[in-house]
């Protein structure tokens, strides 16, 4: 919920260089994103680009196999609030080995969109912009090494008033959490020499310590899912990438009651409680 939420607000209209990046245009000027009538309340980025059409980005951390219905629920109602624009769609998807879906195809239905895979875009264009949200987006695109990239963006944090400062802090630390490069953060902070002492500063201190505490919790449980798969897939054999996916997404409880039920249930349904298995 903290990556969601930190997400949009870093896009949500001042991110320039990102809105250029992944749509070759210019943003003319941010639009609302709550669709109170719809299941799917919110989208992540709406906005109008400088040629009249209207950009919906997506954020996503990992495989989904319910995304292309969430896109197109999401297209039927931007595209009707705002007739006679052209909508485009794009997924960045920043996490997870399989890339969600691009596409529906049915009898009398073809639809596309976008999806970006933002470890394979090159980071440069978020680092040179202007915006602090950009640079701060900047860590998670590309997949070489992000101690430079983390070095620069706290180099334009610390030029920042104190609250503003703070909150990009936040931000960045949540972003550096998901990447599992949290460390990183201090260790660039404790060695160079910026206008702020980051090191001495309470707020970030604690902030840093639930962070490091939250990617422990985190990585524990993700454990535990990766080692439950790895059972599956010895008595069962290869799993559905998309099953495998959701499996790596049970929480620590989910894992080890499934663990529980490896050895007696019959079935990879029976082990899993979803009778729609098969």
């Amino acid at each position: 919920m903290k990556l969601d939420i930190t997400l949009r607000c870093l896009s949500a209209g001042q991110a320039k260089a990102l809105i250029r990046l992944v749509s070759g245009q210019m943003l003319a000027r941010a639009l609302p994103t709550e669709h109170p009538e719809t299941k799917d309340q919110r989208v992540d980025t709406l906005c109008l680009l400088e040629d009249g059409s209207v950009l919906h980005i997506e954020w996503q951390a990992c495989y989904d196999d319910e995304m292309p219905w969430r896109m197109l629920r999401y297209w039927v109602v931007i595209a009707g609030a705002h007739r006679g624009r052209h909508v485009r769609q794009v997924v960045i998807q920043v996490g997870g080995k399989t890339l969600v879906g691009d596409r529906l195809e049915r009898p009398g239905l073809s639809y596309r969109y976008l999806v970006i895979d933002s470890r394979t875009i090159d980071r440069g264009p978020l680092l040179e912009s202007a915006e602090i949200e950009d640079n701060i987006l900047a860590i998670l695109f590309g997949a070489d090494d992000l101690r430079p990239t983390i070095r620069v963006i706290l180099s334009r944090i610390a030029r920042l008033d104190e609250q503003p400062r703070r909150d990009a802090l936040t931000q960045l630390t949540i972003l550096a959490a998901f990447r599992q490069v949290a460390h990183l953060i201090e260790e660039e902070m404790t060695a160079m020499p910026l206008v702020v002492d980051f090191a001495q500063d309470p707020y970030f201190a604690r902030l840093f310590r639930k962070m490091t505490d939250e990617a422990r919790d985190e990585g524990r449980e993700k454990g535990e899912s990766l080692m439950l798969v790895r059972l599956l897939e010895r008595r069962f054999g290869a799993l559905p990438a998309d099953l495998r996916s959701r499996i790596l997404a049970f929480d620590s409880d989910t894992a080890e009651a499934c663990a529980d039920r490896m050895f007696d249930a019959p079935t990879l349904a029976a082990v899993l409680g979803d009778p729609t298995l098969h």
